[in-house]
């Protein structure tokens, strides 16, 4: 139930429909990457960001079910932002970069238009994560390399990725402010991994910034479930029970 739930709100966020890049050209041919950025890379109101390896995607998806159905809490779900980049850099890259002549596209383009992308996307994560309220980074095996026994003694309580993303979010996290929520309460009664032998992995050590976040374990989630939420806002209850004073 809340798996279907959590999809509903991913497909809800992901299926705005595109328009076509000649739409962003402006007279002089160049391309409006402040309109194609806002456009493709939508913020949204969202409450929690929920940050995540691709390859549990599914279990996010249930978990932002389980977050609406039980708070009525809306999450963004980084993916939605992401699916979107390649479909956008392939319709640059076969407008600016490709050669008929020789079937290949130019590497040097190629380049160029990767890294405007990719800053449009770096951008549109930045300003959703600042958006929301509260950010929960799903730390799994998929997110966070387990180190072998040699690994662990050479780099002892290193946490490495190796996704550029997931290293963005989680630096951008440990950069921003936080920001006390401004409350009005009304009163109501008395209360897949692939192995390829020349595959590129770039490892991003994220120690710093997972030491600076805090840990939401099983227990915390149930007992926040189990909060009468009539009174309060229902992430005022999570920050109590994370953060007691």
């Amino acid at each position: 139930m809340h798996v279907q739930k959590g999809r509903d709100i991913f497909e809800a966020t992901s299926s705005k429909v595109r328009k076509d890049l000649k739409e962003f050209i402006l007279n002089n041919g160049h391309i409006d990457g402040t309109a194609l950025k806002e456009h493709w890379f939508p913020t949204i109101n969202a409450d929690i960001f929920l940050s995540h390896s691709h390859s549990d995607l599914e279990k996010v998806k249930g978990f932002a079910g389980w977050l609406f159905d039980t708070f009525g809490l809306t999450s963004f779900i980084d993916s939605c932002v992401w699916g979107y980049c390649d479909e956008l850099l392939k319709e640059i890259d076969n407008k600016y970069c490709y050669q008929p002549k020789k079937d290949t596209y130019n590497y040097d383009k190629r380049n160029h238009t990767t890294s405007h992308v990719h800053m449009m996307l770096a951008s549109a994560l930045t300003e959703m994560i600042d958006q929301c309220e509260c950010a929960i980074f799903y730390n799994t095996p998929n997110s966070i390399l387990v180190c072998d026994e040699i690994s662990k003694a050479d780099d002892i309580k290193k946490e490495k990725t190796l996704s550029p993303w997931i290293y963005h979010e989680l630096s951008v996290l440990s950069t921003i402010k936080t920001r006390e929520p401004n409350r009005e309460y009304i009163m109501h009664g008395e209360s897949t991994l692939f192995e390829a032998r020349n595959e590129l992995k770039v490892e991003y050590d994220v120690s710093k910034f997972l030491s600076s976040m805090i840990t939401l374990t099983d227990t915390d989630i149930v007992q926040w479930s189990k909060k009468n939420r009539t009174m309060n806002h229902s992430l005022d209850e999570l920050y109590r029970i994370v953060c007691p004073q």
